[in-house]
């Protein structure tokens, strides 16, 4: 079969590889859309960011089956003791698994076919896309973080940062039952996308200061959860710590902030608001087969949207590194979800 191999930072070639064969508890899939994520864009171009000595020591021994794992796919071969799933069924991967991520600890989805842990793939319903179930990992993380922030029922939060993870955390937090939702963001592009999304409140951050827009949004009070999507290193393109800083002033007392952005080895606690204002500092939760069930059920349910996100389709396997470039500067290239690939159409 054809696959991309990484043989250094900034080289990826097309070759084949033996078709994999499904050990027990596995399956294989064909690979139907692929699309990159912002973490192994970043990797490719030799950044220093999550998984970056993983990556290194991989190289260090040769060319490398890498990335790939974000896709959907169809099951074409079932290893001995799988019960979940079936051949022709159509699946998407979950975030994390306890077998390790595809794409590092095992090949990726850079290929016409993955063989994987069956327990990382759930069914698509029948009204969600190829395309959109390749958005499904990301999403699944999401959902992680609405999961962490308990009971949304009435509740009301503000989404900082929208992205891909922000647009996808608004929708999540709104279909868990949040009362009101305030997207913020700094591209006017960004807020038009969130209110077609559901946003309540959209508010520009280039044009005013959000955390007293949210104040006063909320008659002085803050929202109750804020999901902080935006932060990171600046040299990637990220807000640093300042918008943590900022989710601390807007969220109200007792309330709880989710930490969904990657900040690296670590960054600043604004200790002080935290501690003497009772603030929760939380992480998404911990990925399971029930918070991939969620996601694929919200799809399926029309309660999230990722159709409007996904801008750039490209079509065939050799265009993997266009759709790296194109991913590595969404912002200069119009994209909010990563560009995808799709490596095979079903009914093509």
């Amino acid at each position: 079969m054809r696959a991309w191999h990484i043989h250094g930072y900034g080289d990826m070639r097309l070759g084949t590889r033996p078709l994999p064969v499904p050990q027990p508890g596995w399956v294989v899939v064909r690979v139907c859309v692929v699309q990159p994520s912002i973490t192994e864009t970043l990797l490719f171009e030799g950044a220093k960011t999550y998984l970056h000595e993983q990556v290194a020591a991989a190289l260090a021994s040769g060319p490398q089956p890498l990335f790939g794992h974000e896709f959907s796919g169809v099951v074409t071969a079932i290893g001995a003791g799988v019960e979940r799933l079936a051949v022709g069924d159509r699946v998407a991967a979950r975030g994390s698994h306890p077998e390790g991520i595809v794409g590092f600890d095992m090949p990726g989805a850079l290929a016409e076919y993955i063989a994987v842990p069956a327990t990382l793939l759930g069914r698509l319903p029948d009204s969600v896309s190829f395309s959109e179930g390749a958005v499904v990992q990301a999403l699944t993380d999401a959902v992680a973080a609405v999961d962490a922030a308990g009971d949304l029922a009435g509740r009301s939060v503000a989404v900082i940062g929208q992205g891909a993870m922000g647009l996808s955390c608004l929708q999540a937090a709104r279909a868990a039952g949040a009362a009101r939702v305030i997207a913020i963001a700094r591209r006017p592009q960004s807020l038009a996308l969130a209110r077609q999304l559901g946003a309540d409140l959209c508010i520009d951050a280039s044009a005013c200061d959000p955390v007293d827009a949210v104040i006063q949004a909320t008659g002085g009070q803050g929202v109750d959860v804020v999901f902080e999507t935006a932060g990171g290193p600046p040299e990637q393109g990220l807000a640093g710590d300042a918008t943590l800083a900022q989710a601390a002033r807007m969220v109200r007392d007792t309330g709880s902030v989710i930490g969904v952005a990657f900040n690296g080895d670590g960054t600043f606690l604004p200790y002080r608001l935290f501690r003497f204002r009772g603030i929760r500092y939380l992480f998404p939760s911990l990925m399971t087969e029930a918070i991939l069930q969620r996601t694929l059920a919200w799809l399926g349910e029309g309660r999230i949207d990722v159709k409007p996100m996904v801008t750039h389709i490209l079509d065939g396997l050799e265009q993997v590194p266009e759709a790296f470039r194109l991913t590595a500067r969404k912002a200069e290239h119009g994209l909010v979800n990563p560009a995808q690939v799709v490596v095979w159409n079903p009914g093509g």
